[in-house]
């Protein structure tokens, strides 16, 4: 509740500066920023570009500018073989403010104009520059009183918003939309937006979900050339194979991931930008779980380059992840720190970089205004303060719930709520110096369980058992899930006794569970005490062992042995 309270009070405080700033933006200017010499800047480019960005300036320059409204889409289009060039983004957007601010351009064209500036402000990891021209495209559309261009413009600031996480809100603002599907347009329309609903889905851990969005999907294909739809097709086969993969359908998860590289080696356009990325994603991701560890070695320093750049939070979580994973799974610490090193740094740059951009955004829009008066200037400089203050504040909020909240999502098996294997290691660690006690106890017949009852019920089964652990435990001692249905609880500083009346409590509360299924649940256990040159967790683990082969629904511990 803590946490979400938070969260909404930054949300507030964001979208107040937000507000403020595009609000001043939007009276200053009338379509584009004029404070910026975006010419001047051109120039500039001209002096030090690639050959390519150097023919594509060059083109652009010829047309007069009673001719940018005609040729509008060919000028717009000329700028994408320059996408993947050094300054490519920073020309297009450039070249693009130009026509936006001389082009007497008509309605359609400027909101062509505006949905291509916010594109290349994403593809120049400007993710805060891609608000400005978003909200006038939709106030433009506002303006036209048409429904598929007000429709397209909440999409897109949805799009923005997943971009700084904000998952079930984009979903909110997709889902409120209202879509028609009569035409291509609103089909098209609806394609994006249910492939977005389901990423949305999976960046919040409810695969089954997103499976429900993607399978609406095929019925617009009909909206499509066969090109065109193959782009779509990809992204939706990955993002199958993704859920597949979380709810550990994993024969599935290949098959289509199978078919997306399939798929892909056909396309010969480039609709949406992320779907090589997303491939490599789901194709490294799903080499963990195939025990495919070469692939996992030869890729992981490409896959961490993409981590570390893309706008995509949710493809950096799930490649770092992965590796995390990959490394407690092979025993290997220094390369799991070392990881975790550089997961910190990169989200700490990336902090900094979005408090700069969003600084730099607004400070730019007046930094060649000429004010008339005194008051004018302090009035200006009153409203910046304003913005910069509730900036400030919006990012050390989020700053405060991050590093708050950091290791519940790093370190929290979400099913259980428990500590999961990747914080026992780290704390393993820490206690193995000190006086201690390991208690693992695993769940008797988990595997019937399952194959009896089904999965939901052994999902509840764990939930249930880690539940009662965690009200004996209390905040004294820690307990973690690191297996299937395996728990470790560690001890310090108690008698010994103490922790064996503990870990009775713990079995007698299990074996008393009530369910509405026709089923027994019981757990059996390792208590193991440390003591000098001696290995507690492997002793443990014998005493788990030994209890499972006799009659189950005991704690054996070598307290007096």
């Amino acid at each position: 509740m803590k946490k979400l309270i938070l969260l909404i009070v930054g949300i507030m405080i964001a979208s107040i500066a937000t507000v403020f700033v595009v609000n001043e933006t939007l009276h200053t200017h009338q379509i584009t920023d004029k404070s910026v010499d975006y010419k001047q800047q051109l120039i500039d480019y001209s002096k030090s570009c690639t050959p390519q960005e150097c023919q594509v300036i060059t083109e652009f320059t010829r047309f007069g500018q009673n001719e940018y409204q005609h040729n509008i889409e060919d000028i717009a289009e000329s700028i994408r073989p320059i996408l993947n060039c050094p300054n490519g983004a920073k020309i297009g957007t450039a070249i693009l403010n130009i026509a936006l601010q001389d082009g007497a351009l008509n309605e359609d064209s400027q909101l062509l104009v505006l949905d291509k500036i916010a594109t290349l402000r994403y593809k120049d990891n400007d993710l805060y520059g891609m608000i400005d021209p978003s909200l006038k495209y939709i106030e433009i559309a506002h303006e036209s009183d048409d429904e598929f261009k007000v429709a397209s413009g909440e999409f897109r600031l949805a799009i923005i918003i997943t971009y700084f996480k904000g998952y079930d809100f984009s979903n909110n603002i997709i889902s409120s939309i209202k879509y028609k599907d009569s035409s291509d347009e609103w089909k098209k329309l609806k394609t994006r937006a249910t492939l977005s609903l389901a990423e949305n889905k999976l960046a919040i851990n409810k695969p089954k979900m997103a499976l429900e969005f993607l399978e609406n999907v095929d019925q617009y294909q009909t909206a499509y050339n066969e090109e065109d739809w193959r782009d779509y097709h990809v992204y939706l086969l990955s993002l199958r194979a993704e859920a597949y993969d979380e709810i550990g359908l994993i024969d599935k998860a290949n098959q289509c991931l199978t078919l997306a590289q399939s798929e892909l080696e056909k396309d010969k356009v480039n609709l949406l930008l992320d779907k090589h990325i997303l491939i490599k994603v789901i194709e490294f991701k799903l080499a963990l779980k195939n025990e495919n560890y070469s692939l996992l070695e030869d890729k992981k320093e490409e896959l961490l380059k993409i981590a570390d750049r893309t706008n995509q939070i949710r493809f950096t979580k799930l490649v770092y992840s992965t590796l995390f994973d990959y490394y407690l799974k092979t025993n290997n610490i220094l390369e799991f720190y070392n990881l975790n090193k550089r997961y910190n740094e990169v989200r700490d740059e990336r902090q900094s970089t979005s408090y700069h951009l969003l600084i730099s955004n607004k400070l730019k829009q007046n930094e060649n205004n000429k004010l008339n008066n005194e008051n004018q200037q302090s009035l200006l400089f009153l409203k910046i303060a304003f913005v910069i203050l509730l900036v400030i504040s919006a990012l050390l909020l989020m700053m405060i719930v991050k590093i708050k909240y950091l290791n519940i999502e790093t370190y929290t098996d979400p099913l259980t709520r428990s500590f999961n294997r990747r914080k026992f290691m780290v704390d393993y660690e820490g206690i193995i110096q000190k006086n201690h006690a390991f208690l693992i106890v695993d769940i008797d017949n988990f595997k019937t369980i399952n194959d009896s009852f089904g999965h939901e019920v052994g999902d509840e089964v764990l939930e249930k058992v880690a539940s009662e652990i965690a009200l004996i435990l209390g905040r004294q001692h820690h307990y973690y899930r690191i297996g299937g249905e395996e728990f470790v609880v560690i001890f310090t500083l108690i008698e010994p006794q103490a922790c064996i009346e503990l870990s009775e409590d713990i079995r007698r509360r299990v074996e008393s569970l009530r369910w509405s299924h026709d089923l027994k649940v019981t757990i059996s256990g390792g208590l193991s005490f440390s003591s000098k040159d001696k290995n507690t967790y492997k002793s443990a683990d014998e005493l788990l062992y030994n209890a499972k082969r006799t009659t189950k629904n005991v704690i054996l511990n070598d307290q007096f042995l």
